[in-house]
């Protein structure tokens, strides 16, 4: 009996993933647990395991394909199984597969015919031949159903949108030899429009995507989509930056001491702290004692939360992800410092776990590395704060009547005005200054 493999729902908010690629091919043996293929969710990759041994028999989703969770993409089975034409719609149902042989496909010797519709005048399809005809833009009436009982299957779907494009979009394949079958159109009833081929090529020049439209731009200037992850940043960005008023508020510690200490545990005791680390430190100490800025708002009510889980935002080459610490205020500052390096260290390799950007409670963005002295973060929504780390600078200053050279770092803090005010999120940011500038109350 043939076991089907779906794709996983990892995380709460995910609704469907895309397959990057297969890491087995159909008729390889497959062993329980080993990894079958890596997907897309949000902005995490993820292996899918496989759910039990056998022959990987069929493989429904292909690379880029975008499909819903818990949705079938191939099939395991023993050697030598097959397959009747279920297969190809594994979503239909959650029983297994019985054992059958397989018939091929003759479209030409089955009439096709409309989509029949049931008692409440609904049209049959399947729900994955659903799915894409929403995203499309496609409406069921006006396909043609090839299904067995007259149901409208993806394939139809599949074939409306094929038939579909633009005059401009056709030339503009044709010169550059692009395969429309696999591009899916963006279009009114999904027909692909010349924005299509820019995603799927992001190197055709400008001057030919515009062709009979010539704006007078220069030759060799070429257009990027906003897709993908940069899709992504840009919608959370624009949606905290207009349901949150930002108040933000600056200032600097003195962190002379800190440096002389990050010194001494590095040769001394051979523990590597970055700067980062004892900020984060700080944070989760400081959120323990100000429960007001651990909060986060939900419909008509103030959420105070328990737990303090601190994000770590990672800048990526197309990017930026947020790994996030959990329960941080409970870690010493070496097992701090081992988390966060494991996990930038993954994030930048795309190999983080949804569980492990999510549910963040505070975050802490540090661009000190680039020289920045101020600047202003923007909330990551659902949380009500966010502390921007600033470069460290050589200053003079008068310390007991004596004029020394101090290295004071920039502390930016963004909070939501809606739940904190200025002057508590000074008092707060105050704290984290002060845990800072004697670095000994944060080791013990």
């Amino acid at each position: 009996m043939a076991t089907k493999i779906i794709m996983p729902k990892a995380g709460m908010a995910m609704e469907a993933g895309t397959i990057v690629k297969w890491l087995k091919q159909e008729g390889e043996v497959i062993t329980i647990g080993e990894p079958l293929l890596e997907i897309h969710t949000d902005k995490v990759n993820m292996e899918v395991e496989a759910p039990s041994d056998g022959v990987l028999l069929k493989i429904l989703g292909q690379e880029g394909d975008i499909i819903p969770v818990t949705h079938t993409i191939g099939y395991i089975g023993e050697l030598g199984e097959t397959l009747g034409e279920e297969m190809e719609m594994g979503e239909q149902g959650n029983k297994p597969l019985a054992e059958t042989t397989v018939q091929p496909e003759l479209p030409q010797e089955r009439p096709q015919k409309p989509g029949f519709t049931n008692a409440e005048g609904k049209i049959a399809a399947t729900p994955l031949a659903r799915t894409l005809a929403r995203e499309r833009g496609i409406h069921l009436g006006t396909l043609k159903a090839t299904g067995k009982y007259g149901e409208i299957r993806a394939r139809d779907v599949s074939l409306m949108q094929s038939a579909a494009i633009t005059p401009l979009a056709k030339r503009i394949a044709e010169k550059n030899n692009i395969d429309v079958e696999k591009i899916q159109g963006s279009g009114y009833r999904g027909k692909i429009r010349k924005e299509d081929l820019i995603q799927e090529n992001e190197e055709i020049p400008m001057m030919e995507i515009t062709a009979k439209q010539d704006t007078g731009e220069r030759k060799g200037l070429h257009r990027k989509p906003l897709a993908g992850m940069r899709k992504i940043i840009a919608e959370r960005m624009l949606s905290s930056h207009l349901q949150a008023p930002p108040v933000t508020l600056n200032t600097k510690a003195d962190v002379t001491a800190l440096t002389d200490l990050k010194e001494q545990l590095s040769t001394q005791v051979s523990l590597k702290v970055s700067y980062n680390d004892f900020v984060i430190k700080a944070v989760a100490l400081a959120l323990q004692e100000y429960p007001n800025i651990n909060v986060r708002i939900a419909e008509e009510e103030i959420l105070y939360r328990k737990e303090i889980h601190i994000g770590m935002a990672v800048a990526l080459e197309d990017g930026l992800i947020v790994p996030v610490i959990k329960d941080a205020d409970k870690l010493t500052i070496r097992e701090l410092a081992g988390k966060t390096k494991e996990l930038a260290g993954r994030g930048r390799e795309g190999k983080l776990l949804p569980s492990e950007i999510e549910n963040g409670s505070f975050t802490v963005s540090n661009l000190g590395m680039y020289d920045i002295l101020s600047f202003t973060p923007i909330i990551n929504q659902p949380e009500s704060a966010i502390l921007g780390v600033c470069a460290i600078e050589e200053e003079l200053k008068m310390m007991e009547g004596k004029i020394e050279n101090r290295k004071m770092m920039g502390l930016s803090l963004t909070v939501d005005h809606r739940v904190i005010d200025g002057a508590q999120g000074a008092i707060f940011l105050k704290r984290i200054k002060t845990l800072l500038e004697n670095p000994l109350g944060i080791l013990l």
